[in-house]
């Protein structure tokens, strides 16, 4: 590939990364044509996949918006998601730093309105996980509790020293279910 079809900074330090489509693309989480594409240049990863290719690769996400061989702009305010994020982080902590950082990045004044958008639909994108992350999770130790062999012994206790009186029986099991 001449330098001519190489398209943006982004584009060159991704050509620079070892390993076949394939294994990128498992390394990534996306499909190997996607790969392809962004190794000719034919598409750009979106916003929240930049990130992504940042603590995999250490390409910065402002790359993909300038020339190949340019500096990242000075002036951006790219996060080192490397830093600030491990491999053994999981992904509710992974979606919260990713929204904070795509904030931080509305607040650029150099943004194009396309940028900006891109950036608006990506960070209610994360909401949308986040909530459902945060949920999930919420019911995840709602059900540890419940199974809980300790709390099924109090339960137990409750109920049995609340057979004497049938309807605060009734009224506990109907709450603790």
């Amino acid at each position: 590939m001449t330098k001519n079809e190489i398209k943006t900074e982004g584009q060159r330090r991704f050509l620079e990364v070892a390993g076949t489509e394939d294994e990128l693309a498992a390394q990534i989480g996306c499909s190997r044509a996607i790969i392809g594409q962004w190794r000719r240049g034919g598409r750009l990863p979106g916003v929240a996949t930049r990130y992504k290719l940042e603590l995999l690769f250490s390409i910065p996400p402002r790359a993909w918006d300038v020339e190949p061989g340019s500096d990242v702009l000075p002036e951006a305010k790219s996060p080192v998601v490397a830093s600030k994020l491990s491999e053994d982080d999981d992904t509710l902590a992974i979606a919260k730093q990713q929204l904070l950082e795509v904030r931080q990045e509305l607040e650029a004044s150099d943004l194009t309105d396309a940028a900006r958008a891109k950036l608006r639909d990506t960070a209610a994108k994360l909401l949308a996980l986040r909530s459902r992350l945060e949920n999930a999770l919420e019911m995840q130790e709602d059900r540890v509790i419940r199974e809980h062999a300790g709390w099924q012994k109090v339960k137990a206790d409750i109920i049995r020293a609340l057979k004497p009186y049938p309807e605060a029986a009734k009224a506990v099991a109907k709450a603790l279910i």
